[in-house]
């Protein structure tokens, strides 16, 4: 439901012997319009991930408090002997809004290399409510929401380092709606992710899918691949475009645009599962796409 990286040295050479004509290089020629172009862009695009965190963050974040610590130990056993971070709220929210201006997703900051360092970071409560009013992240993981039951719920912690990440819940077993993809998700207290690489998260628990007739199938992983997004749920894959993060208020957005209220009330069964009712062979193959 979070937080980049040279001074290059001219070598020294040295020659017992004078080296032949023949043998020393060519003058550089003169870079192309293109070529030129070219290196502009690149130099222009460095400093991006560099303005997009403070790093290294797990020298200059504070360390967490006691309690915290505490808290870790006993939540995440592995985590005992790991430095843990403090990430603050102006720190978050200064992250976030770099990401916005940037046109990054959510899943570009939660898989970036800045996670898969050697501590983890902590975002408390107070930090995730204030980027949720901030920001629309669209998660699968939501900050906060309604579930089936119209009852509140949200997310108390996230925990991200070393290529994992812990998002912790207020309580276990919600069923809230995504408007957005019209689809019933069930979360877990505490939810999981790999971090190998950018662009992925993976070795997903605690996350799955309602399914009519199939209970609820695990989500298994989250990829991005270019302007796409695929979510793989069993053995079946949902591709859906591609949406960077937006702050509230841009363009008329406000935060009741939100995709995870309006609980529906008890009735006849959706589209969705009355279309594929009959034909779960069809079903099977086509409902994360076409129910």
């Amino acid at each position: 439901m979070l937080p980049s990286r040279a001074a290059l040295r001219e070598p020294a050479f040295t020659h017992e012997e004078l080296v032949p004509a023949s043998a020393l290089p060519s003058p550089p020629r003169a870079l192309s319009p293109g070529t030129m172009i070219f290196a502009v862009l690149v130099l222009a695009a460095l400093p991006l991930h560099a303005e997009m965190f403070f790093e290294p963050l797990c020298e200059n974040l504070p360390e967490a408090s006691p309690e915290v610590r505490a808290w870790v130990v006993q939540v995440v056993p592995e985590l005992a002997r790991v430095r843990v971070r403090e990430l603050p709220e102006k720190t978050a929210l200064d992250v976030f809004r770099r990401a916005a201006a940037s046109g990054w997703g959510s899943i570009d900051i939660l898989t970036d290399g800045v996670l898969r360092e050697p501590c983890t970071f902590h975002l408390s409560r107070e930090a995730l409510r204030a980027v949720d009013a901030a920001f629309d992240l669209n998660l699968l993981t939501v900050i906060r929401g309604q579930d089936k039951k119209g009852q509140d719920f949200e997310m108390t912690d996230i925990l991200a380092g070393r290529g994992k990440i812990f998002v912790f819940y207020d309580r276990d077993g919600i069923v809230y709606r995504n408007e957005r993809l019209d689809r019933d998700f069930k979360l877990a207290s505490r939810v999981e992710f790999d971090t190998p690489v950018a662009g992925v998260l993976e070795n997903i628990h605690g996350l799955c899918l309602k399914v009519w007739l199939f209970g609820c199938v695990r989500v298994r992983s989250i990829v991005k691949d270019g302007e796409t997004v695929e979510v793989r749920v069993g053995t079946f894959t949902s591709k859906s475009p591609f949406k960077p993060i937006q702050a509230w208020g841009e363009a008329g957005h406000t935060p009741e645009d939100r995709t995870f209220e309006r609980p529906r009330s008890s009735g006849p069964r959706s589209r969705c599962e009355s279309a594929c009712k009959f034909e779960p062979s069809e079903f099977l193959h086509n409902f994360l796409s076409h129910c």
